[in-house]
């Protein structure tokens, strides 16, 4: 197998493949990177049996083949190479790295031990890329990191004819996003957070382009651009999350989100040992104050429009930071009933996009 590439494009497709790589030693052949050198160009291969990451690179192509190389020490070595054009050639045994005046070698791991691409079969959607990362980036901040309860640490995908809702909650917040789509069916899906990432990352650098999405049994797949990615289904009961989403009603602040969002941050910098930050509601709009007895207190005011009760709820000030960084536009709508319900954040102009926070129990006054 013999190629030629330019290094920054090689380095790029190395470095988006290197995320997917297997961190378990005791299967030597799930450290590789699989390069496939054919008519169609190159092919830049991992997996860890969960995820499988490829990505198309198009370079010169000198002899057809394939080799399987560590992948983290390739992706290293051809990052740390001049920017020029890197010519790589392979025998099955070793891998021959070459650029101006370096050359290096590589010991190539036993192709014939990695895993064989099997693409999934099921519903097919195509989505706009641009919409698809910024929904994405929406939801996956309300997946769960608890390995414990493997269910809450995907997104779920709901397809249907007319297009796709993703849905991801920790259980003391939840993402929802609506999206339009073309598809051919109804399924369901609960995908891993990580891999929908990946894919996120892509389509938001898409200024154009599509994602084709397959939701099958037990597999999804997604392209995007160069890059195809395949992935294992979470298994599970995924909660019913449209009964946690109240009616429209109660109290309600309208209120400048960037101006808001950066209070919340500012204000939660003292907000220290799972501290609230607490929001206190009235004509004027809102205030914000936090206290900590080790750092200090801080306050803050935003002026804004609100409706309803005088009302004063508190929140984990990263939880409503994310729902305020996710709403598209520039103004924010907070509906809340009482201080112990759940806030729903809101953007302008429709609701594709809602998110749900959970407030902080006060303490109860003394005397």
């Amino acid at each position: 197998m013999k190629f030629r590439c330019e290094r920054d494009v090689l380095a790029e497709a190395l470095a988006t493949a290197q995320r997917g790589v297997s961190t378990r030693p005791g299967i030597p052949a799930l450290t590789g990177v699989m390069l496939e050198a054919g008519s169609e160009g190159l092919t830049v291969t991992t997996t860890d049996l969960e995820v499988t990451t490829q990505v198309r690179v198009a370079v010169e192509v000198g002899e057809e083949g394939n080799v399987l190389v560590p992948a983290r020490l390739m992706a290293e070595m051809v990052k740390s190479l001049p920017p020029d054009d890197v010519d790589i050639a392979a025998d099955g045994s070793t891998a021959r790295v070459t650029c101006r005046s370096f050359e290096g070698t590589l010991r190539c791991l036993p192709a014939e031990d990695f895993p064989q691409l099997r693409e999934p079969e099921g519903i097919r959607l195509t989505l706009e890329a641009p919409a698809f990362g910024e929904a994405v980036g929406q939801v996956v901040k309300a997946a769960s990191r608890d390995e414990a309860r493997p269910i809450l640490t995907g997104v779920l995908f709901e397809a249907n004819r007319e297009g796709l809702t993703m849905a991801a909650t920790d259980s003391y917040r939840l993402a929802v996003r609506e999206l339009q789509a073309t598809g051919d069916g109804e399924a369901k899906a609960l995908v891993p957070e990580r891999a929908i990432t990946e894919v996120g990352r892509a389509a938001a650098a898409e200024e154009k382009g599509e994602v084709e999405l397959v939701l099958g049994q037990a597999q999804v797949s997604f392209r995007v651009g160069d890059l195809r990615l395949i992935s294992r289904l979470i298994e599970g009961e995924f909660p019913n999350y449209r009964q946690l989403i109240p009616e429209p009603g109660g109290n309600e602040l309208i209120a400048p989100r960037q101006e808001l969002l950066e209070a919340v941050r500012r204000v939660g910098l003292l907000a220290r040992d799972n501290a609230p930050v607490r929001l206190e509601l009235n004509a004027l709009g809102v205030r914000l104050t936090s206290s900590s007895p080790d750092l200090g207190d801080a306050v803050e005011a935003v002026e804004a429009g609100y409706e309803g009760e005088e009302l004063t709820v508190a929140f984990n000030p990263s939880y409503l930071g994310d729902g305020l960084s996710g709403v598209a536009g520039e103004r924010v709508h907070v509906e809340l009933r009482d201080g112990l319900k759940p806030a729903i954040l809101r953007g302008e102009g429709g609701d594709a996009y809602t998110y749900l926070v959970m407030p902080v129990r006060l303490p109860a006054p003394v005397g």
